[in-house]
């Protein structure tokens, strides 16, 4: 469910091309974001399908040699995030880098029509044969790469010897040590994981023309030698919350509720603008994006989950937040449909329970709140519907489906319970609300199963925290919320909206005898939206083109005084 698109934060140190990557921070930031933002990449269409897709330097044989060195750089890095991480894997992994770096170089020559970055991946390819490395390279590449750039491209660095080297430095047969339990990577390794990410998906997701293309490869190129130069040593777990941490639920047992008819346009007219769009974004060009819900009008507060406004690599708030509130009428334009952020603050944050409290300055008028639901009061089977801005997906999109079971201390947090759901939920519902019958948040959504440990696809298995862990969250972050009531929904009284009288309720029928059975019926699941398809990436990108424009206003107005 996370989404995070990246401008990007590369490495470099003086002017020339091949010594284009360190391990500090670059200022190559402004010409990767505007290669990022130029027509050629914000207009290319997104591709159909990922099989056409180019990959990596294949073999004779059709083994993807990049995906063979990207499998054994993920094993030693999973290997370094540990207290008793060894030298002897750091060392392995270094040159792993540098050859993906160039890799990236000899893409980029190979893609015909891309004059400019062709003549630069040709200057770092040179100066990157040149170095001396251990193991030391086969010297039919090392005169292919200090040769004539018209000569060089994927084919004939395999036939130099490449493949070779490649299984040399990935042995098939070595297996690496596994991550110790909550360690990540170091800083300056994250934001460069999360760089080559936006620049990688700029060619992964869009059908670029030839020179947009072969700058992506360049600048992927550039990252992988930055990461050959990283810090990689692994931060430790921070301390989880345990149910111990969190104060007992105060709330008396619920009684019992009469059943409430599940009517999906009810819930999304009742709910609809109390669910926002959170952007966050950085300096750096790194963003994300989700959903949250107004929880609180009196104090402005909206509810989410803390990987939309945590940032992963600083562990804290990004720099920006801004949140956008439905408008009066969707018009499917996302530039006209988000067109008035208000400035969010994150005021309290749980990274372990995935949960997250923003204040805004303002709300606007006659805005409703979501109340919580008691989750004692659902059971398996109950309908439940998900709002939220899922990717390709409308934003403001009701979906539907059933509860399917309940989770205890999920991901292997304490007291970190969960409802399993196959409401469907997608990239961009992170921090949304599920919703009961009545209208009321009985879980925050999460994360989504998308892929088995096999490959298999999974389907159809999302989690969302369920109501009385938040509920019980935000009473120790001095947020204390009741549990609202069956039909009614807490929120000014002139926006109530009410169930149209014109919905029948449900007329009982005779049972037909049939086979006992714990299976809960199968609903057909069901979505609504007033919007059309949008893109989580161009809105991230919008945002930080904001961030950049401010940033030049207040350079102006201060060179401007400053003649005064």
């Amino acid at each position: 469910m996370r989404h995070i698109l990246l401008l990007a934060t590369l490495v470099c140190v003086g002017t020339s091309p091949a010594g284009a990557a360190t391990s500090k921070p670059s200022a190559l930031f402004k010409r990767v974001s505007a290669y990022l933002n130029t027509p050629a990449v914000q207009k290319s269409p997104r591709r159909g399908a990922v099989a056409a897709i180019r990959s990596g330097i294949p073999t004779d044989q059709g083994e993807d040699l990049d995906g063979r060195l990207l499998d054994r750089a993920a094993a030693l890095r999973a290997a370094l995030n540990r207290p008793d991480a060894a030298g002897g894997d750091e060392a392995a992994l270094r040159p792993i880098y540098e050859a993906l770096a160039a890799s990236q170089y000899v893409q980029a020559l190979s893609i015909i029509g891309a004059p400019q970055a062709r003549d630069e991946a040709a200057k770092a390819l040179e100066a990157w044969a040149k170095e001396p490395r251990t193991p030391a390279l086969p010297s039919a590449v090392v005169a292919l790469l200090s040769g004539p750039a018209a000569r060089i491209d994927d084919k004939e660095l395999v036939k130099a010897g490449w493949g070779s080297h490649a299984r040399l430095l990935a042995p098939s047969s070595t297996p690496a040590r596994a991550a110790a339990t909550g360690w990540t990577p170091g800083v300056d390794a994250s934001k460069l994981d999360e760089t080559l990410k936006g620049v990688s998906d700029s060619w992964l997701e869009k059908k670029l023309p030839p020179e947009a293309e072969a700058k992506a490869h360049l600048l992927a190129g550039y990252i992988y030698a930055a990461l050959a130069a990283a810090d990689f040593k692994g931060r430790a777990p921070e301390a989880k919350t345990t149910a111990a941490a969190l104060p007992a639920d105060d709330a008396p047992a619920p009684p019992a509720e009469a059943e409430v008819a599940f009517v999906p346009k009810a819930i999304y007219q009742k709910t609809s603008k109390a669910v926002v769009v959170i952007v966050c974004a950085s300096s750096e060009g790194t963003g994300e994006l989700g959903t949250g819900s107004v929880i609180d009008a009196a104090h402005r507060r909206i509810l989410t989950n803390a990987h939309v406004v945590i940032q992963d690599s600083t562990r804290k708030p990004w720099e920006h937040v801004s949140v956008y509130f439905k408008p009066a009428k969707l018009t499917g334009d996302t530039k006209r449909d988000l067109a008035e952020p208000v400035e969010g603050k994150v005021i309290a944050f749980d990274r372990a329970l995935d949960l997250a409290l923003i204040e805004v300055d303002r709300l606007p008028q006659g805005t409703p709140v979501i109340s919580l639901g008691h989750p004692d009061l659902v059971s398996v089977g109950d309908r439940v519907a998900a709002s939220g801005h899922p990717e390709q997906g409308g934003l403001w999109t009701l979906t539907t489906g059933v509860v399917s079971t309940f989770l205890a201390d999920l991901g292997g947090v304490k007291g970190k319970d969960a409802f399993q759901t196959d409401t469907s939920i997608n990239r961009g519902n992170s921090g949304g609300p599920l919703l009961d019958a009545s209208g009321r948040l009985i879980g925050i959504n999460t994360s989504m199963s998308r892929k088995a440990a096999d490959g298999l696809a999974i389907t159809s298995i999302n989690f969302a925290v369920r109501s009385d862990v938040a509920r019980r969250w935000m009473s120790a972050s001095g947020e204390k919320l009741a549990y609202g009531r069956a039909g009614a929904i807490a929120a000014p009284a002139a926006m109530l909206a009410k169930i149209p009288d014109a919905v029948p309720a449900p007329m009982p029928v005779a049972a037909a005898p049939v086979a006992a059975t714990d299976a809960a019926p199968r609903v057909k699941p069901m979505m609504i939206t007033e919007s059309k398809p949008y893109s989580c990436d161009s809105v991230i990108e919008a945002e930080i083109a904001k961030m950049e424009e401010l940033g030049d206003e207040m350079h102006a107005e201060i060179h401007r005084r400053a003649k005064k």
